[in-house]
C-alpha cells in the first residue's frame, strides 16, 4: 500500500532556504569573542541547541536531526563533543575542522560539496577560513542526540558574558533578566580523569571519513531505473548502503549512524523515475534545480527545489526527482535507519524495465 498525502500536506514539508530562522544565542559560546557572530539553524528535529528560543522548521521525528550553521569569515564554533554521529556538508565556502582536547590533534580543510563524518567521543571545532560568509548543513544521529559536552576552556571563556549552562541543557542569559533557577545545576568543566577517556584520532584516520566533491568518482548503474532513457545519473555512496540497488557501490563509511547518506548527479531531464520506499527521506539541493513530483503517476503535486532547499518525504509515498536546471544538478539524500530501505518502483516503471 502506498501513502496518500495531499498537496497542502506535502508542501508543508518543503523548507526553502529563505524559511530558515537563525538563532544567534544557541550555545554557551554565543557571546565569546570569535564565536559571537555565528548563526545556528534547527531545521528537522530538536537538535542540540541550548536555546529555549530556537525555531524548528519540522519537528516530526525522522531518526536523525538536521540543522545548519552560517558563519562569517574568521568565526569559530568552539570545541565540543556529541553522543551520536555528526556529519557536516559544506554548502558554501571553505572551512577548517580541527579536533582534540585543545584542538591540536589534527585539522582538515573542506570546500563546497565536501562531506565529513566526525568520529564520536572526540572534541571537535570548526571555523570559516574562506574569504566570504560560509554555510554548513549538519546531520546528527538519533531522534534524541543528547546534549553537547564542551571542552573546559570553552566554559571558562564564556565566563563573564552572562551565559550560564545548566545540566538539563538550558541556557540562561542573565544579561536579559533571566535567573538561574534555585534547583538548577550548573554545568561544571570536565575533570582530568573524565578528559582522559576521550579518544585521540589521527589525520589519516579522519581523512578516510571525508567525501571530497572535487575528487568524486561516480557509480552509473546504482538504481534499477538507470537503464531507462531519463534515469541516467551518477551516484555516490557516502554513509551506508543508501537506496542503491547495485551491490558493488561501496560506501565511504559503513558503520551505523542511524541514517544513510548518498549523493546523486544528473544532467537536465534526468533523475529518478517514480518510486516509494519504506523509510523517511530528506533531500536537499547542493547544485542546480530539482523537480519533485509525487503520486504513482506524478500527478498529485510537484515542487521545484533550488540550491540549499530541503524537502522531507514520508515513507511509502511515490515520488520522482528530476534535474531541471541549466546545469548538472547535485542532490543529497538522507534515509532514516541504518539498513537499506525497501524500494518499490511504480508499476509503469517496473513494466518498462522488464521490457529491456
Amino acid at each position: 500500500m502506498s501513502t496518500v498525502i495531499s498537496k497542502e500536506q506535502m508542501l508543508k514539508r518543503v523548507i526553502r532556504f529563505e524559511d530558515l530562522v537563525p538563532d544567534r544565542s544557541a550555545f554557551i559560546d554565543a557571546k565569546t569573542p570569535g564565536s559571537d557572530r555565528k548563526e545556528n539553524y534547527t531545521i528537522i528535529g530538536p537538535g542540540v541547541s541550548e536555546s529555549s528560543n530556537r525555531f524548528v522548521n519540522l519537528e516530526e521525528p525522522h531518526g536523525f536531526n538536521f540543522g545548519a550553521a552560517a558563519m562569517p569569515h574568521g568565526t569559530k564554533n568552539s570545541l565540543h563533543s556529541h553522543l551520536t554521529a555528526e556529519v557536516f556538508i559544506v554548502a558554501k565556502g571553505e572551512w577548517r575542522f580541527f579536533w582534540g582536547q585543545d584542538g591540536t590533534d589534527g585539522e582538515v580543510i573542506l570546500k563546497e560539496g565536501d562531506v565529513f563524518t566526525i568520529p564520536t567521543h572526540i572534541f571537535r571545532a570548526f571555523s570559516n577560513c574562506g574569504p566570504d560568509d560560509g554555510f554548513l548543513y549538519c546531520i546528527l544521529g538519533e531522534d534524541n542526540p543528547g546534549k553537547v559536552t564542551w571542552a573546559p576552556q570553552v566554559l571558562k571563556a564564556a565566563e563573564g558574558h552572562g551565559l550560564v549552562l545548566l545540566e538539563d541543557g538550558r541556557l540562561i542569559d542573565t544579561t536579559i533578566g533571566m535567573e538561574v533557577p534555585k534547583d538548577g545545576e550548573i554545568v561544571r568543566p570536565l575533570t582530568e580523569e573524565e578528559l582522559s577517556t576521550f579518544d585521540k584520532v589521527t589525520v589519516e584516520e579522519v581523512s578516510k571519513r571525508i567525501f571530497r566533491f572535487a575528487e568524486r568518482v561516480g557509480h552509473e548503474n546504482s538504481y534499477m531505473d538507470c537503464r531507462l532513457p531519463k534515469g541516467w545519473k551518477k551516484s555516490y555512496g557516502i554513509i551506508g548502503a543508501g537506496m542503491a540497488d547495485a551491490a558493488d557501490r561501496t560506501p565511504l563509511v559503513q558503520h551505523p549512524h542511524s541514517f544513510t547518506f548518498e549523493m546523486v548527479e544528473a544532467e537536465p531531464g534526468h533523475g529518478f523515475y517514480p518510486f516509494k520506499q519504506s523509510a523517511k527521506q530528506v533531500i536537499f539541493v547542493q547544485k542546480g534545480q530539482w523537480k519533485v513530483r509525487w503520486g504513482v503517476d506524478g500527478t498529485e503535486g510537484e515542487v521545484v527545489l533550488h540550491a540549499k532547499d530541503i524537502m522531507s518525504i514520508p515513507a511509502d509515498v511515490y515520488r520522482s526527482m528530476e534535474s531541471v536546471g541549466e546545469e548538472t544538478g547535485s542532490l543529497f539524500i538522507i534515509n532514516s535507519g541504518d539498513e537499506k530501505p525497501v524500494v518499490e518502483w511504480a508499476p509503469a516503471v517496473k513494466e518498462a524495465i522488464s521490457k529491456l
